[in-house]
Parts: C-alpha cells; structure tokens; sequence
C-alpha cells in the first residue's frame, strides 16, 4: 500500500514539472491564436449586440476592418447623420417659358414646345459619420434613369412630376442610405443664401462660357407673356419669347463667387468642348461644396449658419428645422477635425441619340455606401 502511494506521488509531481515546461514554451502561442479569435474580423463575430439584439456583423460586414479606427476625442457625443442637399433650376421670377397664355386649344401643341420644364440638377448627399471620423460628398447624378410611379424618367425630373417627399425617397432607393435632413433650394434661395454666407472663394477649373438663346431672362417690371404672331388665316405664324437670352460668362481661377456666379458654377457642363461633360459636372459640384463647406462650417459661422437655415425654412423646403440644427451643429461645426473623402455613384454614362444618361449599377451603390451606415 505505501509502495502505491509513493509511486502515484512520484507520478504527479513527474506531470506537474512536464506539463509546466511545455506550458511556458506553448503559452505565446496560445495567446497569439486566442486574441486573434477575438478579434473584429475573426471567423465568429464576437462584438455586443446593439440596441435591437443584432451582433455588429450585419452592419459591418462590407467595411474593411483596417479602415475602422477609434476616430479619437474629437468626436466624442457627436452624431452621424446624412443631408441631402439639392437645388433646382426653376426661376419663376427670371424665366418667362414655364407657364405660357394658350390663346385657343389648337395653340396648346406649338405652345408646349415652348413650356420650360425644371429639374433637380444638383443633388449632393453630405453624410457626417462620428463613428469614423469621416465626411463624404457623393454628388448623385440627376440624368439617372428611375422608375417612379411606374414610369422611368430622369432622377432630376422626379422633383417635377412628383414632390420634394418623393424626390427624396427616389435618392435614399438609389442610394440605400436614409436620409435624416434635407435642404431643398431653388436657385433664386441658394444666391441668396451664397450671399448672405459672405461668398465662397473658389477655384473656378475652366473659362466657363455659356448662352442659350432658350432660356429668357425677363427684366423685372416687362412683360412674362410670349408674342404671339399670326398668318393672314389666323393661324399661329411664331411665338417670340421675351427677354434676353441666359448667359454664363466666368474666368478660369481662383476668386471670391457671389451667390449668381456660385449658381453659374454649379450649373455649367459644357466641359468638353463645348458638349456636355457630366463627370467634370459631378465632380465641380463636389469640389464646391467640399470648399464651402471648409470654409463656412465653423465656430465662428454658428449664428450666420442659424440664420440661413431659417430663411431655408421660410422660403425653401427643409425638414431641418432650427431646433434641429442646434442639436447637431457641434457636429457640422467640427468640420475640419474630419476626414473628407469623394464617393462617385457607382455606374457609366452613356451617348444616344445625342441624349446621355447614366446607367447605374444599384447592387454596388448599396455595397459603396453601406460602409458609411454605422450607427
């Protein structure tokens, strides 16, 4: 009995010295394979659930976990949120050919032709993510085609056809991101608000040199109605628009825009010469709202900013109210502690007929802005 005892002591204290020595060569390796399992990115999602119960997979599993990074101090108790942000080339009160006198019914086809349409031709989606410590600017293109209500037609002439409500459903399905502010302005508001920013220094990338004999600028006080001159029959002869035709004339370089040449900015395309060029199109208007916004989103900007945001609310459309605009200015006025980047809307312009669209490839859009959901 003693002999048993003696032998199973020897065993034990045999093991303990073993498995010591293989445990202090083994446990560097050990430590490396379990922090590694651990880690975001490893092969079982391990982070906490959100509010709803869900693991962070869903919302993180399209982001490249080397491009998550703890943005710091600077963004602490700020909030992620995206803005749309869209203007319209409608100016009732500087175009007289959107609403023409039909003299008779038999008027109405020759008249049509002469009927302005308007669209939203700039539309910019600005999303402010803490979580990441990033801007992004994606200007959104207006000649994307869509179907809405059953009827495919332009982005840009839903805000036409449709509503301001509607436009904005159109953009957050093309873009898969819920929009929580919107600012729509027609172009008469955004000079204004341009102005009453102080104007914007700007690069402007081309002489930019435009006339259309179609779009007729009404001197205030002139008549709006079209004269109308008829054959010795009776018969409408020509219809002669008033005014004088619109004009874009802007020098290459750096200088300080008032709101009308911000506008003429903004709206001119003819890049490649002369033909439109909707690339260089998108890609100004991103660089003048990255410059503005460098420029205007800042402390000491707080109570002009407050201003403009409430002449947007008196004569634009908006869901941002002032309220609403306190609560997240300490972000919008944090600007430059962010990272910006360019997001170009995934897709390819196409030429037919002398008519281009955009042809848009809806499954990456969704993959290229998912990144930038996370809450």
């Amino acid at each position: 009995m003693l002999s048993t005892v003696k032998s199973f002591v020897i065993a034990f204290v045999v093991a303990l010295l073993v498995f010591g020595v293989l445990g202090y060569y083994a446990y560097p390796y050990v430590k490396s394979v379990s922090e590694d399992f651990l880690r975001p990115g490893a092969s079982e999602d391990t982070r906490p659930a959100d509010d709803t119960g869900h693991s962070g997979a869903d919302t993180l599993e399209t982001v490249d976990p080397g491009d998550i990074t703890d943005p710091g101090d600077d963004f602490e108790g700020q909030k992620s949120f995206t803005m749309l942000l869209f203007g319209s080339n409608y100016q009732p009160d500087v175009f007289s050919d959107y609403r023409v006198t039909v003299a008779t019914s038999s008027d109405i086809d020759l008249l049509a032709q002469h009927q302005r349409h308007y669209t939203a031709d700039v539309i910019m989606l600005v999303r402010y993510s803490a979580e990441l410590g990033t801007v992004i600017f994606s200007a959104i293109p207006s000649n994307m085609i869509v179907t809405a209500g059953g009827i495919n037609m332009y982005l840009g002439e839903v805000l036409e056809k449709k509503n301001v409500t509607y436009f904005v459903g159109a953009v957050e399905s093309v873009t898969g991101l819920p929009v929580d502010y919107y600012v729509y302005c027609q172009i008469a508001l955004f000079k204004d608000v341009i102005d009453m920013l102080g104007g914007v220094k700007f690069d402007v990338p081309v002489d930019m040199n435009y006339t259309d004999p179609e779009e007729r600028i009404v001197e205030p006080g002139a008549s709006r109605e079209p004269i109308i001159t008829y054959d010795k029959d009776g018969n409408i002869k020509d219809v002669i628009l008033p005014g004088k035709a619109f004009k874009i004339d802007l020098k290459k370089g750096i200088q300080t825009l008032n709101g009308e040449k911000a506008s003429w900015v903004l709206r001119y395309n003819a890049y490649s010469a002369g033909k439109p060029d909707y690339t260089r199109y998108r890609e100004t208007q991103v660089n003048f709202f990255k410059v503005l916004f460098e420029q205007v989103m800042r402390e000491e900007f707080r109570a002009r900013i407050s201003m403009v945001v409430s002449e947007i609310n008196k004569r634009g459309s908006t869901n941002l109210t002032p309220q609403e605009f306190e609560d997240i200015a300490d972000t919008l006025l944090n600007y430059s502690a962010y990272e910006k980047a360019t997001v170009p809307y995934p897709g390819t312009n196409l030429t037919a007929g002398g008519v281009q669209t955009f042809s848009s490839s809806r499954s990456e859009a969704y993959k290229t802005y998912e990144k930038y959901k996370i809450k």
